[in-house]
């Protein structure tokens, strides 16, 4: 199975939490591939300029659009999901892609967040044993906004 991460990896926090994720991806035997677009992000344009964002937004919908399943994170600020990730959800949805959401912290998440996973779990080692290749479905356990 190709995999997409989906995630905020603008703080430390967040970056060792993608961090561990894609460890826990680089370890699951029914894992094929990932992408993780923190480890994508050199290019031939000069970081934050248009050209930038531009190449950086076809590539990532590119991946997307080829993945398998995607894997998100919904931990971001004060129980909101990064914009970003909550957008990569959105067009997953839309493309019948599987969603699997992970939340480490908090628990309150987005109705239309919630309503589009397929699968959800509160901890990282479960990414490493999940069968990504029968996608057992399991629901969002928490409070709604």
């Amino acid at each position: 199975m190709k995999i997409y991460l989906a995630g905020p990896f603008f703080s430390e926090e967040q970056i060792t939490l993608i961090q561990s994720v894609e460890h826990a991806l680089q370890a699951n035997p029914t894992v094929t591939e990932f992408h993780s677009p923190r480890l994508d992000q050199t290019g031939e344009y000069e970081e934050f300029t248009p050209e930038w964002a531009r190449a950086t937004y076809l590539k990532d919908m590119h991946h997307i659009e080829t993945a398998d399943c995607i894997v998100a994170l919904l931990d971001y600020e004060h129980e909101i999901t990064d914009p970003g990730t909550a957008y990569e959800i959105g067009i997953a949805t839309m493309l019948k892609i599987p969603v699997i959401g992970l939340l480490t912290k908090g628990d309150t998440v987005n109705i239309m967040l919630t309503e589009s996973l397929h699968a959800f779990t509160r901890q990282v080692s479960d990414l490493q044993s999940y069968d990504f290749t029968k996608l057992p479905p399991s629901s969002y356990q928490g409070k709604y906004i």
